[in-house]
């Protein structure tokens, strides 16, 4: 939509997001401004103010629709192998959407309820899934951060084109061979 005409008072909230994700999804990377956002929405500029405090915000929101989607396809992950090349496959499938979420700051994740709901479902999630069950928080803690740090720097080093190309497939099954995950004699879930 690029009238104003075009727009029924709906939930403006929810459009926005639904655009933003849009317009992330086409580009890679979230370069729009919140004007350019209710050009495309046809309403002024002023009113997305009503939902969101500013850009950071409304990236914020989306991170947290991000982090609850990410959540979702994790949760039927019932070992280590399972749960990486469903996040592999997430970051991969979603670039834009992935950076948008992994460029959230502690501080903000932390003053957003929705974005810190949304990140701790992750982490249950990983907890369940990648960490010792009797171990100390500490080492379970430990345990979960070696995996995603270690599929981030993977999806990190191959979104900037530092690794030789591959298709989904071979990235995954290397990323799990590189974890230790999958035996060199098998292939990757």
């Amino acid at each position: 939509m690029t009238a104003r005409a075009d727009y029924h008072h709906g939930d403006l909230a929810a459009a926005a997001l639904d655009e933003a994700l849009g317009l992330i999804a086409a580009d890679g990377e979230a370069r729009f401004s919140l004007r350019a956002l209710a050009d495309r929405l046809g309403v002024a500029h002023r009113a997305l103010y009503n939902h969101f405090a500013d850009r950071e915000a409304l990236l914020a929101a989306v991170a947290a629709r991000g982090f609850a989607q990410l959540a979702d396809g994790l949760a039927a992950a019932s070992e280590p192998a399972t749960f990486l090349a469903a996040y592999v496959r997430f970051a991969r499938g979603y670039p834009g959407l992935y950076a948008v979420m992994t460029e959230r700051h502690h501080a903000q994740i932390n003053a957003t309820p929705s974005l810190r709901a949304a990140v701790d479902r992750v982490i249950a999630v990983a907890l369940a899934v990648l960490a010792t069950p009797d171990a100390d928080e500490d080492t379970r803690r430990r345990e979960v951060m070696r995996v995603w740090m270690l599929a981030h720097g993977a999806i990190g080093l191959q979104r900037a084109g530092m690794l030789r190309l591959r298709s989904d497939a071979d990235f995954i099954d290397e990323v799990l061979r590189i974890a230790g995950l999958v035996p060199p004699q098998e292939k990757a879930p």
